[in-house]
Parts: structure tokens; sequence; C-alpha cells
């Protein structure tokens, strides 16, 4: 029974708005966005065309704003064919990118009317759409790459996942770091035992970088070039709010995932992955400054695991936003350096202290620096991406390459869950014992709603 209110999304998700595509003619005055390559990190970067590789895919994308347009670049190698997005003013520079590539607003008449020119997409909008724009590609049969968070709630990570399973297609969600060399680093360092067993990990945010704490802001005027309608989707319907888009959606639950959400992707994939942070588990939330609509200015989250298998119980430790004065400061960490406030982790075992920089999983390293030195790096076991995680996700499309290591299926859907579990318990804001069998909080069962939202019929 517990699924039948997220199931009922999938007629929604199917039916039709004809009236939401855009004309070409509508955009072929505003200006062309100016993009130049040596301003992108490596990661941000179009993915190459491989050599001897097959026909180009052709690929849609949904949600072409901002990390959209991120999104974009790194398929631009590839046929875009369609281009769709709810606000034409965020969206200009796209549709200017690539003049000859269809326009929608609405995702559900792009797939009405061409799912056969589309063999994969990307989705790159507000966390509450992730979902059932997923799902929609999934039914018509496409390869998805899923910005992160790769859901809005656990209840949709679990039936997201499955869906996937029984559509046998490509999947990637975009965490971008875990194809990253030094998160290899971090699992290959970890199991060669450099520092030991690991009973603690403690990571940190600066987000949110965006109001959080708050009421609701102000009603205003829908701007001409957005359709709201379809910005909220499956949302519950309000009224559009002051600077709700394209940013601030982040920090209300009834859109965004906060900064876990946000970050946690990022910053505990490696930890995830490295010590199967999966299964039940206690987690105990303390919040500063949050309201009903809006999540906390700043938060520290414990999560207390068992042991799992041959792994024993773990403390991960997450600090967010204001909550960074929490942070204890390593004794092992040298005098002159600082703990970056941007984010950062560092993963203690009995053994040592491995110190990870930046929210990819960058440069790891053991610390004190001299033990870094003395360290002999154990062999390489993990295969290394060539070209990214975009290049990573196409190529498995293709046929060129195995499943991205962040697939929905084995990765990415319960990596989610490690984060929405303690967003849930700031929701909560009390601590909570996880029930992963069952996907509950025991005891509580008003987390439910939070778990299987019901959805608006847009």
């Amino acid at each position: 029974m517990k699924y039948l209110v997220i199931r009922a999304i999938i007629p929604i998700i199917n039916q039709t708005m004809s009236k939401h595509r855009f004309n070409r003619r509508e955009f072929l005055t505003l200006g062309a966005g100016a993009l130049a390559a040596s301003a992108w990190p490596n990661w941000l970067r179009a993915a190459e065309p491989a050599a001897a590789a097959p026909p180009k895919l052709r690929i849609a994308n949904i949600g072409v704003g901002g990390m959209g347009m991120v999104d974009l670049r790194g398929v631009s190698g590839e046929n875009i064919v369609a281009l769709c997005d709810v606000d034409a003013t965020r969206a200009r520079a796209a549709f200017n990118l690539f003049p000859d590539a269809a326009r929608y607003r609405d995702y559900r008449q792009m797939f009405n009317e061409m799912a056969d020119q589309i063999d994969a997409v990307v989705i790159s909008t507000p966390d509450h759409t992730h979902f059932p724009a997923a799902m929609r590609a999934l039914e018509a049969g496409k390869h998805i790459y899923v910005q992160k968070p790769l859901t809005h709630t656990i209840g949709e990570a679990r039936l997201l996942r499955e869906a996937a399973r029984k559509a046998g297609v490509v999947t990637q969600m975009g965490n971008q770091g875990h194809a990253n060399e030094g998160t290899r680093y971090v699992r290959e360092w970890i199991e060669a035992g450099a520092i030991g067993t690991v009973r603690e990990i403690h990571a940190w945010t600066n987000r949110p970088i965006w109001p959080q704490g708050v009421d609701w802001p102000a009603e205003k005027t829908v701007p001409a070039t957005l359709d709201w309608n379809l910005w909220l989707g499956t949302a519950p319907w309000d009224e559009y709010r002051e600077r709700s888009v394209p940013f601030d959606w982040r920090g209300y639950s009834r859109y965004g995932c906060g900064a876990l959400g946000d970050m946690g992707c990022h910053l505990l994939d490696a930890a995830f992955w490295t010590l199967n942070l999966r299964g039940n588990c206690r987690v105990t939330p303390t919040t500063e400054g949050a309201t009903e609509v809006s999540g906390p200015k700043g938060a520290t989250v414990v999560y207390e695991f068992p042991a799992r298998g041959d792994l024993p119980p773990v403390k991960l430790h997450w600090y967010e936003g204001s909550h960074f004065k929490h942070v204890p400061r390593p004794p092992e960490l040298e005098a002159d350096k600082e703990l970056s406030p941007g984010g950062s982790a560092y993963y203690r075992g009995d053994k040592g202290v491995l110190f990870v920089n930046g929210s990819y999983s960058d440069s790891p390293r053991l610390i004190p620096e001299t033990a870094m030195k003395e360290f002999k790096r154990p062999e390489k076991t993990i295969p290394r991406i060539r070209g990214g995680a975009y290049r990573e996700w196409l190529d498995a499309c293709k046929g060129l390459g195995p499943a991205p290591g962040s697939n929905i299926v084995d990765h990415s859907a319960e990596m989610t869950e490690l984060c929405l579990i303690g967003q849930l318990a700031m929701q909560l804001n009390k601590p909570i014992d996880w029930d992963a069998a069952n996907a509950r909080c025991v005891g509580l069962p008003e987390a439910d709603a939070l778990i299987y939202p019901e959805y608006r019929i847009f």
C-alpha cells in the first residue's frame, strides 16, 4: 500500500499539455550566451567524441538554465535534438546555442511528440521535478542522466531505482566527483588499511548559500516568460514567490532538499561507497533556525551505523551552514593549515587520519604531512574513468563501456537515500531510528507523508 500514492504520479506525467511548446522564432533576437572553454574545469568540459565511435546519441535536455547549461555543455558533443525549460529567460542561451533543437516547455509533450527521435535524456530541473521527469523518460525506454540529489523524497528514490532496474537502460546521477581519481584513492587507501579501521567521519559544507530559516517570501506577479504551473509540477499549488526561481527554491522543503541534499551527494559519496553506509541507522539532528517551510540556517546531523558485514560500527557527522563552527579540528592537521568552510571531509581510523580537501574528494592525503611522506601508496585496484562523468555515461549509452559508477540501481538511489534520511530527521527535528527494510521511521508515523508524498495534477 505504501507506494500507491507515489504510483499515482505515473498517469499524471503522461498527460499532454500541447499549449506549452516554444515557437522557434520566439528567441531569434536573444543574444547567445558566451561560454569560453578555458573557463570551465575539466569535468565540466564537453565530452569529446570517442575515436571510431558509433553515431552520436540523440539527446534531450530537460532544464537548461544554471546547472542545466553545465550539463548541456557536458553532452554537447552529441546530437542535441530537444531542449525543454519552463522559463524562456533562463533557457535563451541554450536555445541560441542549439538553434536546430526542438523547444518545449512541457517535457510530457516532448516525449509524446519526439520519443522515437530521442536516445537519452539529461534532467537538470529543481529537485521536486527529478522524479516525475525521470520516470517519464524510463517509461519511454531512454537512458537518463539526472542531477543530484536523484529525487526529492526517499519513496521516490526507491521507486525510481526499481523502474531503472526494469527498464534496463544506462543511468547516472550528476555527482560528478564519483568519477574522479580522488574518490578512488579514498576507497583504495582505506581498504588497504592506510588509517586502520575507520570509526568516525566528519564532513561539512558552507551551504546553505541561499535563504533558509525563513518564512515564505512575498507573493509576486509571475514573470511573463515563466510557466509557473509547469515549474510547480507535482508540488502543491502556491502563488509565485519572490526570488523562489531560479535559485532560492533549494531552501524550501516543498521544492528542494536543502544543503544536505545539495552537497551531501558530493561530500558523502566516497564515505558511502567505501564504508557501505546502507541499512538501519540512528540519525540525530541538531538544527538552528528552521521554520515550517524552510530548512535550518545551520545544522549538525549524526548518523550511527551498526556493524555492516565485516565493517564495524561507524559514526558519520555532517555539518552545514552556521554549524561549521562545530567541526572538530583534527589535531593531526598542520598548524598552518585551516579547515576550508566551503566543504571538505576527514576520516578517522585507529591508525591515522585521511583528509579530503574540497567537495569532490579532491586531493586526499594522510595528515600530518609526515604521515603522507612515509605512506606507500597501494596498487590502484579500481578502474579509472577516461574523460570524466559525462564521458562515462555517454560511452555506456553507446555500449563502449560498463555501467557508470553512480548508476541508479547499484549506487546513486541509495546514496541519495543516505542524504535524504538526514534531511528527513531535520524536517522532523527529532532523532529517528531508520528501518531500511520498510523505509520508515520507527515509531514516527508522521514521517510517512514526507517519505511517500501526495502529488498535484498539473
